[in-house]
């Protein structure tokens, strides 16, 4: 929530249909409620609308305000969303459909602020959003061209704004869930292609194959991710089974890149062999696939698992350093550490 900003004057007001709404937008225009003899900014122009300030402002009973000044940004942004109302159920979730509207148009959700922080917010949830949704359908293949779209604003965003690990600090999850474990690799993954010497397009490929590194997860037992437990013999062989469906599932969607094939199927390679599935060593693996690897490592590390707490960004970056040594690179390792904050 912003702000709240008091104005003591009772005219010049107009109340709004909230269901108009729509989650995974940034608003252009303020919300503003009534409060004793004036009225006060609840959210304001700029703030992508989230599931948690969604839940707040549509869910509850408040009745919204526009000034009347900004009454034509908020027609502009209905049209520009459409005029279904929403039904403000509980039970309401965001359509297939629209999940992917939203990140066909991300470009222009995030143009509607100049925060970089409600700007990646923006990409972060509505590719979250896009993978839960995905996974509930069980769809075949893989929405691309909306993959896409958002992994080319996450990219232009970061190339354009000096963009830290501590931009993300305010909206990732620590939940251990697979949407969120995908769109973060990416997001960390992003960061480090920007300072790699590569170009855009390049760039690109290795946030998409970050973006779909563990999608073969979908197809595992569900019970088996979450088990609060060391895995046995048998587990652990089926665990790792996820890069060989993650490789089939791309393939099946339509991508026959080998850059982004490889560095999927390669990143949980080591650097002196122990890694799987093909126990290759470092001058055999790619460089998306060693930066990946670091990515999906650090997330699983910042990220509350059934059988342990979530570590700092500190001390997660520190064991990677300390610990890392012949298996990860530990120039991406310093790199990553080098825009911390």
């Amino acid at each position: 929530m912003a702000k709240v900003i008091k104005i003591f004057l009772k005219q010049g007001f107009t109340p709004i249909d909230k269901r108009l709404l729509k989650r995974g937008t940034c608003l252009n225009f303020d919300c503003y409620i009534q409060r004793f003899n004036g009225f006060a900014i609840v959210i304001e122009k700029g703030t992508f609308l989230s599931e948690r300030i969604y839940a707040t402002l549509i869910k509850r009973h408040l009745h919204i305000y526009v000034h009347n000044r900004d009454y034509s940004d908020y027609q502009a942004y209905c049209l520009e969303h459409g005029s279904k109302l929403c039904t403000l159920m509980d039970e309401e979730e965001v359509s297939y459909i629209q999940a992917c509207e939203n990140a066909l148009g991300i470009s222009k959700i995030t143009a509607y602020t100049q925060n970089i922080t409600e700007k990646l917010n923006a990409i972060y949830e509505n590719s979250k959003v896009l993978f839960d949704v995905w996974l509930k359908q069980k769809e075949e293949t893989l929405p691309l061209d909306a993959l896409e779209s958002l992994v080319n604003e996450l990219v232009f965003l970061v190339n354009e704004y000096r963009i830290r690990l501590s931009h993300f600090n305010t909206f990732l999850d620590e939940r251990d869930l697979l949407s969120a474990h995908l769109v973060k690799v990416a997001f960390f993954s992003a960061l480090l292609g920007a300072h790699m010497g590569i170009n855009p397009v390049t760039q690109k490929k290795l946030v998409l194959a970050a973006m779909l590194h563990d999608i073969g997860k979908c197809e595992l037992d569900e019970a088996l991710l979450a088990k609060p437990d060391f895995l046995n013999p048998k587990e652990i062989e089926m665990m790792q089974r996820h890069v060989e469906l993650s490789v089939e599932r791309v393939k099946k969607s339509g991508i026959r890149d080998r850059v982004i094939l490889n560095a999927i199927k390669d990143h949980h390679e080591r650097l002196d062999g122990s890694g799987y599935p093909r126990g290759r060593i470092g001058i055999y693996i790619g460089s998306f696939a060693k930066v990946i690897a670091i990515c999906d490592m650090f997330d699983a590390l910042i990220t509350n698992k059934p059988y342990r707490g979530a570590y700092s960004t500190y001390n997660a970056l520190a064991l990677m350093r300390d610990e890392g040594k012949n298996k990860l690179d530990t120039e991406y390792i310093k790199l990553l550490i080098s825009h911390l904050c």
